[in-house]
Order: structure tokens, then sequence, then C-alpha cells
């Protein structure tokens, strides 16, 4: 079963700083978590993406679970290191303390298998799992699928979606049931003139031109 985490506001933890660390971290950057990386030297991206102040890191060899004492609130702990030994002791010291554990090549002790995921833009995550049984093909499959998505969803799909969450904050006190927001928003949705506007990076004039309509006592229709 494939299960999108909330790890929002969450501390998580990667071990590890090579090519499968990288991934791990790119996943999660959209989830307004806070990363931990935990190694001893990290690749040029990670060092980017730790002087962007989007990450945290910790420069420690980790021979063991033992260094997962000096850290509290961990809800998710992932080993990535590219030594299988060294990812099993801390998938055990990880459990023994109560926190959701992966191995990037042990499924087996993992509380759960982990998904090849395409982020686009840090707006949409497309997963992609064989259930643990294929990691390799998992990978394969999602470079074969990245560039189609990549074509398929478009500038104005990614935009309609940060409308869609600034247009749901708006209109909590405006529209008091749960079917009105949705009629509200899938008319948003279908808008003509909204895509067109969207299409010309215009999500300031979108979002003005949407709450237009109940201004104008007008929330539902197509």
């Amino acid at each position: 079963m494939i299960v999108d985490l909330n790890l929002r506001g969450k501390r998580v933890l990667v071990v590890g700083a090579g090519h499968e660390a990288e991934r791990k971290v790119e996943g999660l950057l959209s989830q307004g978590c806070e990363i931990m990386v935990v190694a001893g030297d990290l690749s040029e991206r990670l060092q980017a993406l730790w002087l962007e102040g989007r990450i945290k890191v910790k420069k420690v060899v980790v021979r063991s679970g033992g260094f997962l004492d000096y850290f509290d609130r961990l809800t998710l702990v992932m080993a990535v290191t590219d030594d299988r030994e060294v990812n099993r002791k801390i998938v055990e010291a990880a459990k023994k303390r109560g926190i959701y554990t992966y191995a990037a090549d042990d499924p087996a002790v993992s509380d759960f298998s982990h998904p090849a995921v395409i982020n686009l833009h840090d707006k949409v995550q497309i997963a992609i799992s064989t259930g643990g049984m294929s990691p390799l093909m998992a990978r394969t499959l999602r470079e074969k699928a990245e560039k189609i998505f990549k074509d398929m969803i478009r500038k104005e799909d990614l935009l309609q979606i940060e409308l869609q969450d600034r247009l749901r904050g708006e209109i909590k006190g405006l529209l008091p049931s749960p079917e009105e927001r949705k009629k509200f928003l899938v008319r948003v949705v279908r808008s003509d003139e909204i895509r067109d506007l969207l299409a010309e990076n215009r999500l300031d004039d979108a979002a003005t031109f949407a709450l237009g309509w109940l201004k104008n006592g007008a929330s539902g229709g197509a």
C-alpha cells in the first residue's frame, strides 16, 4: 500500500550523502519537514542545499546507531549509507526508539518500501513502487515516466495547484458547506478564463477573477 506520510513540521534524518541520499532529500523537500543530513562528507548537491538553508547538516562519520541519542523529535530515519551493515544498525537503533525507519538497500528490515518519486517543482509528486520487490526497476520506470509527466503537466497546471490552495483558505468563511466549496473549486478548474490567466503566469489576477464570482453571488455552475 502506498501512503503519503504527513511530515509537515516533523524532523526527518537522512544518514548518508551519496546519490541515494540526494534522491531521498529531493523527495522530502516538498513535504514541509525539517531535513537533517548526517554524514562525514556532502555531495555537491547536498552542499548547495545546505548553503541555501533548505537542509540542516551534522558532519559525523556514522558506524552504528548510537548517534541517534543526540537527536530528539525524530519521526523518520532514512539509512542510505553505502554500507549495508551500518544501515541495518541504524534501522535497529531507530526501531528501539520507536522511530519509523527505512534502509535503502534492505527493504526486509525497513518499516516500509520507499517508492521512486518524480518531483515536479515541489508541487506534484508521483510515486512508482514495486512493493520492495525491485527498487532498481522502480527507478528505471521512474526515469522512463519522468519525461512523459514533465511534458504532460503544464505550467498552468502547477499554478492551478497554487491557486486552489490559496482559494481554499479564502473561501472557508464565505462558503459555509463543503459541497459549496467543492462546486466553487471545480468551477475554477473548468474556467477557460482562469486557465488563460494562468497560462500567462497571472496567478494574482486569476485569484481576483475567481473571488469576483463570490462577490457577484455566483459560486457554482459549470
